[in-house]
């Protein structure tokens, strides 16, 4: 009789009913610790689910829009030197740490973490550029100076214990060379041990890791070996062309594949920023918000209000508001006042006719 979880056969040497006897028996697999072999059966045997149990596992978690990033995830962001990875990474930690939407799609708040392995002296300026842009402190954003390297291990775990104390909703390793020297790329071996390292920092945290690797000679993935492709859960490669930059997801295990996000780089003060890239739809957008301001005038006029409210009165969409929240706060518009979840605008004075 052949034993199943369900249906015990308890026959002595059985894998599942009698772990000791399976062990010492003809048909002991190496696979498993002779030293406690019915302690890691028993751990095996809790871990089975059959097709019910599958709805237990909870579904992935978004950290950006429905679909762009996950909790509990790991990501990779390739491209070129110059491409602006390491710009797009900053953006993306600048809107989880304070909650504002990334780019008009809706961010999960949380601690931040971003590892600086590399550019570090440039970092100060690219967030007081995003700081001046977004008219608000990088808040709920901590920096890490170092190159920490996956392949010391005592470094390494002080690492994972930093994370684990942290709590982060996200962790950005900039970039993936710096904090792996002496590693080779090509190995499927090495880097798989590169792998576990990350998955390390995931696993303590429960984050998004978001790893930025420069792109291989054929132009068409992260360098080195094949191993990484298959371990992370979004691949997302970023081009440049003059001031356009294009994230591209060429992988998204958790979801599907999303279009492709095209982005400005508009100059701001000693640095850039990212904005999104309206082209001549910015116009257009700038006349239907005079539109929308008008009818949250009258409907809650100098009222403190959120942007639900503002969705649920039938003002304007949450999407068409982010897009334009920031042109209107700079023109004196509308004010903003708390953060996060606590974050509500109001109207400035009576619009005017036009």
């Amino acid at each position: 009789m052949t034993c199943t979880p369900s249906v015990p056969c308890h026959t002595n040497g059985c894998a599942f009913c009698d772990p000791a006897g399976f062990i010492e028996g003809d048909n002991a697999t190496p696979d498993i610790d002779v030293t406690n072999p019915a302690g890691h059966l028993r751990d095996l045997r809790a871990a089975l689910v059959d097709s019910a149990g599958l709805d237990d596992i909870p579904d992935p978690d978004p950290l950006i829009g429905d679909d762009i990033l996950f909790l509990d995830s790991l990501v990779w962001m390739v491209g070129k030197p110059g491409c602006m990875k390491s710009f797009t990474a900053l953006d993306i930690a600048g809107c989880v740490g304070t909650g504002e939407p990334w780019q008009t799609y809706p961010v999960r708040q949380g601690p931040v973490l971003y590892l600086v392995a590399e550019g570090i002296r440039g970092i100060k300026k690219r967030v007081r550029a995003w700081e001046a842009s977004m008219a608000r402190e990088m808040s709920n954003v901590v920096f890490l100076p170092l190159a920490v390297q996956s392949t010391n291990g005592a470094q390494w775990d002080a690492f994972v214990e930093l994370v684990t104390m942290m709590k982060s909703a996200l962790i950005v390793l900039d970039t993936q060379a710096r904090i792996s020297v002496g590693v080779e790329e090509n190995s499927n071996t090495e880097m798989g041990r590169f792998v576990h390292q990350a998955e390390r920092l995931r696993i303590a945290s429960g984050a998004c890791v978001l790893v930025v690797h420069h792109i291989g000679r054929n132009g068409d993935t992260g360098r080195g070996a094949t191993v990484l492709d298959g371990a992370m859960s979004t691949i997302v490669k970023v081009t440049k062309n003059d001031d356009r930059v294009s994230l591209e997801c060429t992988k998204n295990k958790d979801g599907t594949e999303w279009e492709t996000i095209t982005l400005r780089a508009v100059p701001t003060g000693e640095s850039v920023v990212l904005m999104p890239d309206d082209g001549a739809r910015r116009r257009q957008s700038d006349v239907a918000a005079r539109k929308w301001v008008r009818d949250w005038w009258a409907v809650h006029e100098t009222e403190l209000v959120s942007v639900s409210t503002l969705v649920k009165s039938n003002v304007v969409t949450e999407t068409t508001f982010h897009r334009s929240k920031l042109d209107l706060i700079k023109s004196g518009v509308i004010v903003r006042e708390g953060t996060g979840n606590s974050t509500r605008y109001r109207l400035c004075h009576a619009p005017t006719a036009g």
